[in-house]
């Protein structure tokens, strides 16, 4: 299968201190004439959607939301996700949601469709967080998106010498696929998310 990847959409999501790091989007889908991709981003108040598209093929929006604890007018405690206005500002520790949405937006179906999302430098991989709304392979990288494996391993040298191979760490985490086992239908939206702690 050949791909024709995205990588081009990038906007500023967060800031720690004077630390501010983007957001990326990319996706890969058959070529139609070789045609060009181009980004959109656009941020409103309280919000900052990005937009990536093919020709008229494909939609993807970007958000990010952050876990807080809220009091009711019970006093009881709950956790809940707020989205994040752009630069917002995030302290380490904190929980993030990356929610990327993929839309079709031909009369076809769309097959072979690959979601790709980088993990910017300043967040970890919580283990296990991963969605997507349709049946899919959910793989990762830990070599800047060279490769793509379901449970990736790293070779760790023992105090002995000898070399054993281990599971690859969260933070050692670069990006995360999303495969369609299935083709996109037309004008249908995927959807898949992830969650991060800031370092």
């Amino acid at each position: 299968m050949q791909e024709n990847p995205f990588v081009i959409l990038m906007i500023t999501l967060g800031v720690i201190g004077n630390l501010s790091w983007t957001g990326l989007a990319m996706a890969s889908i058959p070529p139609v004439d070789q045609e060009n991709a181009t980004g959109i981003g656009s941020c409103v108040p309280g919000s900052c959607p990005l937009f990536l598209t093919q020709g008229n093929r494909v939609q993807i929006r970007l958000q990010l939301y952050q876990l807080r604890t809220v009091e009711d007018e019970q006093g009881k405690v709950q956790n809940e996700w707020v989205e994040l206005p752009a630069a917002a500002s995030v302290q380490p520790g904190e929980v993030l949601r990356y929610t990327i949405a993929a839309e079709n937006q031909t009369a076809e179906d769309i097959p072979n469709f690959i979601l790709t999302q980088p993990i910017p430098d300043p967040v970890v991989y919580i283990p296990d967080s991963s969605r997507i709304d349709t049946e899919a392979e959910i793989t990762v990288s830990i070599d800047n998106g060279e490769t793509f494996v379901k449970n990736p391993t790293v070779e760790v040298t023992l105090e002995n010498g000898q070399v054993e191979t281990q599971p690859a760490p969260p933070e050692t985490y670069t990006h995360l696929r999303w495969t369609l086992t299935n083709p996109l239908p037309p004008t249908a939206v995927v959807t898949g998310q992830f969650e991060v702690r800031v370092q």
